[in-house]
């Protein structure tokens, strides 16, 4: 299990805060995905936002393709540990967990901790084996439950790519470390354990329903819809954890994004779609620096 973990341990945090709801399109209306086009002084940079975990065999939209062919760098979030490197699968282990003398049932009430329990009871397992987690180890545990339970295992999008990359030696670049990811993940719920949880468990029971609105949504490339019920829901819900995952990771991310700007590559940048909306989203600050916007379309 903790080959799996290890090899789908960030980014769900994304998908468990998009509830999506999406209408559809007129069939006259030219289709748009979730592609940009950032540019500025004769140079351009495309920025796509992911879904991190796809059923399989979907269809990866064209508009990811063109954007793809017409660069010859990949910038992806974070480079993860080879799921075959069990030493840096132990160390990532170990940042997930407690130190000696405490554990997550101590950071909860009884009642959470019961509720957790009835959670993991309902796939045959018992609650007290991940005691010595951390909550955002325990809930993305939850997150991949959850993807099972759908039947959600194909490859994202960002390993689609990342996989063709590899097989053509073009070059991959990162936006940030690991090791950064894993520290950001094992703070998500500290100070409020309780409070996060629950709102975990009460996310988790509509699961499948709010996941296809999600693959929807990030098809067509609604922006407004999906900056309203993936932020907007994200940051109502839980304030602290959206300024983690979001907003203080692009504001990191828009230094390095600009610096692609004026070289010899053509870049192409695949982040979470959260990262792409909202005031602290990648589009509005780049936006607000001069660059031009435009959403890639057929």
């Amino acid at each position: 299990m903790m080959i799996n973990i290890a090899k789908h341990l960030t980014n769900k945090f994304v998908t468990l805060a998009t509830l999506v709801v999406l209408c559809s399109l007129p069939t006259t209306a030219l289709a748009k995905s979730s592609v940009w086009k950032v540019s500025k002084n004769n140079d351009h940079v495309y920025i796509g936002g992911t879904i991190h975990v796809l059923p399989e065999e979907y269809p990866m939209p064209v508009e990811f393709m063109n954007a793809y062919k017409d660069t010859d760098k990949l910038i992806l979030e974070a480079q993860l540990p080879d799921p075959n490197d069990v030493a840096a699968q132990q160390a990532m282990i170990a940042q997930m967990s407690y130190a000696k003398g405490e554990n997550l049932q101590s950071k909860l009430t009884p009642k959470t901790y019961t509720l957790l329990g009835n959670y993991f009871a309902t796939i045959g397992s018992d609650v007290n084996q991940f005691n010595s987690f951390k909550p955002g180890f325990v809930i993305t545990i939850m997150a991949l439950i959850e993807l099972q339970k759908a039947e959600i295992s194909g490859e994202g999008v960002d390993a689609f790519f990342e996989a063709q990359a590899t097989i053509e030696n073009k070059p991959i670049d990162y936006l940030e470390t690991a090791d950064m990811q894993f520290t950001m993940l094992s703070k998500l719920g500290e100070g409020y354990e309780d409070e996060f949880i629950l709102a975990n468990l009460e996310l988790n029971s509509s699961f499948t329903e709010f996941f296809g609105f999600i693959l929807e949504a990030w098809q067509e490339g609604d922006s407004a819809r999906l900056e309203s019920l993936i932020n907007n829901a994200a940051l109502d819900s839980d304030a602290k954890s959206y300024d983690a995952l979001f907003s203080a990771r692009n504001k990191s991310w828009v230094p390095k994004i600009e610096a692609m700007f004026n070289n010899k590559h053509k870049e192409l940048v695949l982040v979470g779609a959260g990262h792409l909306f909202g005031k602290d989203g990648l589009l509005t600050l780049l936006e607000s620096q001069g660059y031009i916007i435009e959403q890639s379309s057929l």
